[in-house]
């Protein structure tokens, strides 16, 4: 299936669906911040398209972090920041550069 991310600039993130309970269920939106990007997935500073490439190699990490959010707390908005993915580490596809 093709992404359905694209960059919100007003938030500084890339924005993207879920489905927790498969296709026919709910389509949740979830946002992960651009910091997280760069420093998490190494996406490249510069363009929004880099930051659109960097969800799209690593959307099976991103979103598996995004459900676990939404399970969480099914009423509270999906924000996922660095620190997501410094409290799970095995979700992310490549370890953080230091």
């Amino acid at each position: 299936m093709a992404t359905e991310a694209i960059f919100h600039a007003p938030t500084g993130s890339v924005q993207f669906a879920i489905y927790p309970d498969g296709y026919d269920g709910a389509r949740i939106l979830a946002r992960i911040d651009e910091e997280a990007l760069h420093a998490r997935f190494q996406a490249p500073e510069g363009k929004d398209a880099d930051l659109l490439q960097a969800y799209a190699r690593n959307a099976d990490s991103i979103d598996a972090m995004a459900t676990t959010r939404y399970r969480e707390n099914p009423t509270m908005a999906i924000c996922l920041g660095c620190q997501d993915f410094l409290t799970h580490p095995h979700l992310a596809s490549e370890p953080a550069r230091d």
